[in-house]
């Protein structure tokens, strides 16, 4: 059966792989990303099993993007069971891929995150977790008054959303939310996310939520995170 699959299948899911993670910005748009993940319809209709099968044995064991396109490719392909040994193999090597490239939790799609749980997994050992700096050695510098201070922006885009800390007219701790107020509506508010008591703590609960850092953030957040960076 893995003579079905075309000739430059491995370059065909590491490029699907790739679109599914970044989209666009992959260099491909959605009709060549749909047009490769097309040519595996027939086998589909004519033999699933034997379609996520071919996958599992000339595509998973590669590794890297491939194996995670080929994930991808049998959940939009075949649906997100993952029916069978051959398929939970393809399943299992797109989850290896992104704990290997220190994806976060949060990053995680709902039925990749149910199978992690289903092998053993759970939110404390996907990946090693980095501890906070101890309370009294933190070095936070203490806001000002009225001083709302950017920590961190989410992406690269332009209109991304920011957050803030801030104190309120009771000396809470919060950290803002600022973004659009929608997609078609580019004015910009702040709202409430978190509430403390001091700012480590702010500090620490916007880590925790965030799981690991986004596009930018400023060197004082950056030891919150309990998770580095993603290598993806």
């Amino acid at each position: 059966m893995s003579s079905a699959l075309p000739a430059q299948i491995v370059s065909m899911m590491d490029k699907f792989g790739r679109y599914e993670w970044y989209g666009e910005s992959s260099g491909l748009g959605p009709e060549e990303a749909w047009g490769m993940l097309s040519t595996l319809w027939p086998l589909r209709q004519s033999d699933p099993a034997g379609l996520t099968a071919a996958l599992a044995r000339q595509v998973t064991p590669i590794g890297g993007w491939a194996a995670y396109g080929a994930s991808r490719a049998v959940a939009e392909l075949v649906g997100l069971g993952f029916e069978g040994v051959d398929a939970k193999a393809v399943l299992d090597g797109g989850i290896q891929f992104l704990r290997q490239h220190g994806v976060p939790p949060l990053r995680v799609r709902g039925y990749e995150w149910s199978r992690w749980v289903d092998t053993g997994g759970d939110v404390n050992n996907w990946l090693p977790t980095i501890p906070p700096p101890p309370s009294e050695r933190s070095g936070l510098r203490e806001l000002a008054p009225g001083e709302v201070r950017h920590v961190a922006t989410m992406t690269a885009d332009r209109d991304s959303n920011t957050i803030h800390v801030c104190r309120d007219g009771s000396g809470a701790y919060l950290a803002l939310i600022d973004a659009p107020y929608s997609d078609d509506d580019p004015t910009r508010s702040r709202r409430q996310w978190k509430q403390a008591a001091s700012l480590y703590e702010v500090f620490v609960n916007v880590g925790l939520a965030l799981q690991s850092p986004p596009h930018w953030v400023s060197a004082e957040l950056e030891p919150y995170f309990p998770l580095p960076r993603p290598s993806i």
